[in-house]
């Protein structure tokens, strides 16, 4: 046989007696009854020795209670301190966690304090910017206040004429004027009155952004003032035009012989109460030409009149406004007018004509046009 080294042998026999020893602890836990009568008897010999008096029934009780107990874990109560020190050490990921999150939000929240709240220093090409942008919003507000001063003019004017002819309708639009006109100067000294530099270019570039913004509402309230004051002296016109028209002589025999005069009138009327933008306007331009043109009687002769009148209702039938599944009544009724002036009678076509139109109003087919086809 080969020699074993001593140390060999030495550390398996340590190892040997170690699981022995575990062997035989186990042995001794697992044959409870064997290991309970051994330390009764232990006891009772203790007992004896030292001329004890004793109790057998007692020991083998309290062996029973001990081996009953030994292998339970007994927590020793624990106070707040200790508990919350525990729950620390036991959840340490979680809370650490929790920390690292707490402080990155911490420390998002103080770099946007400081960054709107500290204030922003502006190089020299900067302050130059907003020089110059504040160097053109004067000038923009100046050009501004011109317009306005022009628009003020108007209103004026405007009232000037009101009082020498009153119209209900035109001034209302008079006062739509007025209101909308700015009520402040428009004019700014910015960038005069207190030179842009470094420290207060911050404060100058957002009043130049307002005051640029602000242009466009007062562009605005410039152009309500200006289509109001337009609107109320179309309607002083259109007024002064049919008084004119139905003080001309030329106009005499048309108006002698119109049947419906007094309801055209008070249709023109109507619409001119009505004006506030170009359509409404343009409906009561319109309905003024149609009874200008209806009553031109520059030949003395109505049946030319009513011949004129059916040629141009013969070519708005014909437009694009009057659907086609009633174009062809209506050219049948034109028809039955045609017939009316070749015979002859005139009030007989004028009767039909202001029936047929007064027919395609209502329906909704007399419309702007600019000729046949339009």
């Amino acid at each position: 046989m080969s020699s074993i080294p001593l140390s060999e042998q030495m550390g398996a026999m340590a190892l040997v007696d170690e699981l022995r020893h575990q062997r035989k602890q186990v042995q001794e836990h697992l044959d409870l009854p064997r290991r309970r009568a051994e330390i009764a008897e232990h006891i009772r010999t203790y007992y004896q020795n030292h001329n004890i008096a004793f109790d057998d029934n007692l020991i083998e009780q309290g062996v029973r209670q001990v081996f009953a107990r030994r292998l339970l874990l007994e927590i020793p109560p624990t106070g707040a301190i200790d508990t919350w020190l525990i729950n620390l050490l036991v959840r340490r990921s979680s809370v650490f966690k929790t920390l690292r999150t707490s402080a990155l939000v911490l420390l998002v929240i103080a770099f946007a304090v400081y960054k709107f709240t500290s204030p922003t220093v502006y190089s020299p090409v900067e302050v130059r910017k907003v020089s110059t942008a504040a160097a053109m919003v004067r000038d923009d507000r100046k050009k501004l206040f011109l317009e306005v001063d022009k628009q003020r003019g108007a209103v004026e004017a405007l009232a000037r004429r009101l009082a020498e002819q009153p119209d209900p309708h035109a001034s209302v639009l008079l006062q739509r004027a007025r209101s909308a006109l700015p009520a402040t100067d428009v004019r700014t000294s910015i960038g005069l009155s207190e030179p842009v530099t470094s420290a207060n270019a911050g404060a100058i570039n957002t009043r130049v952004k307002e005051l640029e913004e602000g242009r466009y509402a007062i562009n605005r309230s410039l152009s309500d003032v200006e289509n109001n004051v337009k609107y109320a002296r179309r309607i002083l016109d259109t007024r002064n035009d049919l008084k004119t028209m139905l003080q001309d002589p030329q106009f005499a025999i048309g108006i002698a012989h119109s049947s419906n005069l007094d309801q055209r009138l008070a249709e023109i009327d109507q619409l001119l109460k009505q004006v506030n933008d170009y359509d409404s306007h343009q409906d009561a331009q319109d309905a003024y030409n149609d009874l200008r043109s209806d009553l031109w009687d520059y030949e003395q002769d109505m049946l030319k009149l009513q011949s004129k009148r059916y040629r141009s209702l013969k070519e708005r039938i014909a437009s694009r406004w009057v659907p086609d599944e009633i174009r062809t009544q209506l050219r049948r009724k034109v028809e039955v007018i045609h017939q009316v002036l070749k015979a002859g009678d005139s009030t007989a076509a004028e009767r039909k004509i202001n029936h047929l139109i007064s027919s395609m109003k209502d329906a909704g087919y007399w419309r702007r046009w600019g000729g046949s086809g339009e």
